[in-house]
């Protein structure tokens, strides 16, 4: 590993830290690629000078490159799925928890147990979907799905999610204002 990777920090590449509006900019980046994917099979397929011999061998071959496309951009979006576990935990440290925590909070229920320590109130309901939510994203993590093999993961799924983190993030920002509203 070079020495640059091995010392990097938070304070290396965060100027402004991070924030809640950038788990939009994670749907819009793997649209875009998914966007860009399709559009080049489509332009393969429809640019090929294909023989009349050959038409149906030109039908099969397209179908294989529309399926093989369709998989890999689950994976984009399973990928997705982990950028966006990562904001999360850091916009919930660096935004919402005011006391620094002396040793690092490994993993997201150490940190919504830190949030409530704080006085936080999320919904019972709420913490179970974002630990449901985490422990997919460690599965996908840890026993990554083979190739040719992932998990169905869609654009529809990270929206879900995004509006969930969303949502949580919200309401603790509403309380962080009455908080210090008391104070």
């Amino acid at each position: 590993m070079r020495d640059a990777l091995r010392v990097l920090t938070e304070d290396d590449y965060w100027l402004y830290g991070p924030n809640v509006h950038e788990f939009d900019e994670v749907i819009g980046l793997i649209q875009k690629y998914s966007d860009y994917a399709d559009a080049c099979v489509e332009q393969m397929i429809s640019g090929a000078d294909v023989p009349p011999e050959f038409a149906d061998a030109h039908v099969e071959v397209s179908s294989d490159l529309r399926y093989y496309n369709h998989l890999e951009k689950d994976l984009l979006w399973s990928f997705a799925l982990w950028r966006l576990q990562g904001m999360f935990e850091a916009v919930l440290v660096v935004r919402y928890l005011s006391k620094k925590p002396g040793k690092r909070l490994f993993g997201l229920k150490a940190k919504l147990e830190a949030m409530a320590a704080e006085e936080y109130r999320t919904p019972e309901a709420d913490v179970a979907e974002l630990l449901a939510w985490a422990n997919l994203r460690n599965l996908l993590s840890h026993s990554p799905p083979e190739h040719f093999h992932p998990v169905a993961v869609d654009r529809q799924d990270v929206e879900e999610y995004v509006s969930l983190l969303k949502r949580v993030c919200a309401d603790w920002g509403a309380q962080r204002v009455e908080m210090h509203n008391v104070l």
